[in-house]
């Protein structure tokens, strides 16, 4: 009888032990359960997923620097992409068009995604997928957040850096530029090169309208969101222009500017007749044979006032859209492109990090082709707080880019420019906030 019992309750521990594995396994064979080490114990992962991005990419640039690495990451995901250079946001909505992850500018979430009701508040995704919003440098995530909602995850920062052609400074005997100039010490040091020589009109600087506009040392917006009302007569503003004004003193420069206005084609190729242009970092990576032969870098000028202060956040922000029917899969995506191990190999390449990591920054560049370059420069100035976001905004940007010209040939000052910006960027904004209600 007591051998029975021993046996009956053998076969009940082995069934029970049985019945345990079996629960504690796959049970629909494409979902991972909670190991206990993630925030929300309920977080259930894919192990196989479709997912699709839209990007500012071509396809052949997303796969380089992004769709390899999450395939080898995740090698059960079908990853796909649509290029927006194919394809507008208005047209995969009017196709319905399915698609996970989108890339934007902070600006985009509310002049073209929130519009559309493509936003999804990424808050409490991101918190149960343990996204460490700490990680990222000031300004990134607040850069993203819009009445508390979280909208997107910065991958990618382009700042702005000055560039400059060595065979320039060579040919005219002009010490090169340093890291951590102010403005003043920068346009002093263009002037020397604003020259006529054989029938070539040389000039020192140029910067790039709208990016500069945008990215703004001094966190100027264009529109203020709580009354709708124009901002841009002001002296912080004038500050700003000043330095467009002073780059085109000299009268060489100006008669140029109206035959044929300032633009990258003066700086970049080997006929180069611009000596240092303010740009984006995002030539290092991706347009190298467009700048001059003999090309180098250095911090972007500041305000005297403001030492190591640069430009505003400026990312590639990766969001999940209203529409995605595979959340968790494309945040654990997220996770991945926001960490450590994947931002050090892009980082390699070129790619300019939003986190704070240094293991990031001190690996930046190692790959890349011009080991004699000052790469340094990028992480010399600090992220400038960002502006006030209005959805309207790029109505106002195009009327500054537009009145640079006027400034630059020398047609108005900067007092009548800033008043009708003022005056007619007002114009535009009433009536497109008549049109949207």
């Amino acid at each position: 009888m007591l051998k029975r019992s021993m046996v009956l309750l053998l076969v009940l521990i082995l069934t029970t032990s049985l019945v345990a594995a079996c629960t504690t396994g796959n049970t629909e064979g494409n979902v991972k359960p909670s190991n206990g080490n993630d925030p929300a114990e309920e977080l259930q992962v894919p192990e196989k997923a479709e997912v699709t991005f839209s990007t500012i990419f071509s396809d052949e640039e997303f796969e380089e620097i992004i769709g390899s690495y999450v395939k080898k990451k995740f090698p059960n995901y079908t990853i796909n992409h649509i290029s927006n250079r194919g394809l507008s946001l208005e047209q995969l909505v009017a196709t319905q068009t399915k698609f996970d992850i989108y890339f934007a500018r902070a600006a985009a979430f509310l002049n073209a995604y929130e519009p559309m009701k493509m936003t999804f508040d990424m808050t409490e995704l991101a918190e149960k997928h343990g996204i460490n919003l700490d990680s990222f440098a000031p300004g990134f995530i607040e850069s993203a957040t819009f009445d508390g909602k979280l909208y997107g995850l910065p991958i990618f920062n382009d700042s702005l850096v000055l560039y400059y052609n060595r065979d320039l400074f060579d040919k005219f005997a002009v010490p090169y530029p340093r890291d951590g100039m102010t403005w003043e010490e920068t346009l002093e040091l263009a002037h020397q090169f604003d020259r006529n020589e054989n029938g070539t009109q040389y000039m020192g600087l140029w910067i790039s309208p709208k990016h500069y506009f945008r990215m703004n040392s001094l966190s100027q917006g264009f529109v203020d969101p709580e009354t709708n009302k124009v901002t841009v007569d002001n002296d912080n503003w004038k500050r700003i222009l000043n330095i467009f004004a002073e780059l085109s003193r000299d009268s060489g420069v100006r008669e140029m500017a109206r035959v044929n206005f300032p633009s990258h084609d003066h700086f970049r190729g080997k006929n180069s007749v611009t000596a240092m242009y303010v740009f984006l970092t995002e030539w290092i990576a991706v347009s190298r044979d467009q700048m001059p032969l003999n090309w180098d870098m250095v911090s972007m000028p500041v305000f005297k006032d403001l030492p190591g202060k640069g430009t505003q956040p400026y990312a590639n922000y990766a969001g999940i859209t209203s529409i995605s029917e595979n959340k968790d899969a494309a945040m654990e995506i997220l996770k991945y492109l926001t960490s450590e191990e994947y931002q050090m190999e892009v980082s390699k390449k070129g790619k300019i990090s939003p986190l704070k990591s240094q293991k990031v920054k001190d690996v930046a560049f190692e790959n890349h082709p011009d080991q004699d370059k000052n790469f340094g420069a990028v992480y010399v100035n600090e992220n400038a707080p960002m502006r006030q976001l209005h959805p309207l905004e790029d109505h106002i940007v195009d009327l500054m880019n537009d009145k640079v010209n006027e400034l630059v040939t020398g047609k108005k000052d900067i007092n009548t420019i800033l008043r009708e910006v003022q005056e007619m960027g007002q114009q535009v904004i009433d009536q497109e906030m008549v049109k949207s209600k």
